[in-house]
């Protein structure tokens, strides 16, 4: 009961990339079902009916982009998606935003190229006399041999 309640929820959260309108995506936009040209129902890399982008094992070409057959709903032109298209500043924001991480409209937090290094911090410890050109060089950490354990004798 409560998942089908969250489903509905985060449905009339969705935002259409077609039309920009909240409740739906664009698997399910009126206005894309009127207009077959939109270019849905294939893989945007390699133009197949039999699979979408996610189960596509072709290889990128670099001299044609990611998404060949992909036509963007926001210039109507093939090659892009709207995310990465020059007359959408918003991207994958449409009410605004951008990566928390970097800011970027091209992608969400969870696929920042950023996040790989930002939960890393470098902590380094300053003494006196030491040279600001100092590097610390990080030994291997010595491995403990477990005991032996002697058996235990209980008496009666």
């Amino acid at each position: 009961d409560r998942r089908l309640k969250r489903r509905e929820m985060k449905k009339n959260a969705m935002v259409c990339f077609h039309c920009r309108e909240p409740g739906h995506g664009v698997a399910d936009c009126p206005a894309v079902l009127e207009s077959q040209d939109m270019g849905t129902g294939i893989c945007y890399r390699c133009g197949s009916t039999e699979h979408d982008i996610g189960k596509c094992r072709a290889k990128v070409d670099p001299a044609v982009g990611a998404f060949p057959y992909a036509k963007c709903f926001i210039c109507g032109e093939m090659g892009h998606l709207s995310r990465s298209c020059p007359d959408n500043p918003k991207g994958l924001y449409a009410e605004g935003g951008g990566c928390k991480l970097c800011g970027s409209v091209e992608h969400f937090r969870k696929d920042c190229p950023e996040k790989q290094n930002a939960g890393q911090v470098t902590v380094g410890r300053w003494a006196v006399g030491m040279s600001a050109d100092y590097e610390e060089t990080a030994e291997a950490p010595k491995l403990q041999t477990p005991k032996a354990k002697a058996p235990k004798v209980v008496t009666f």
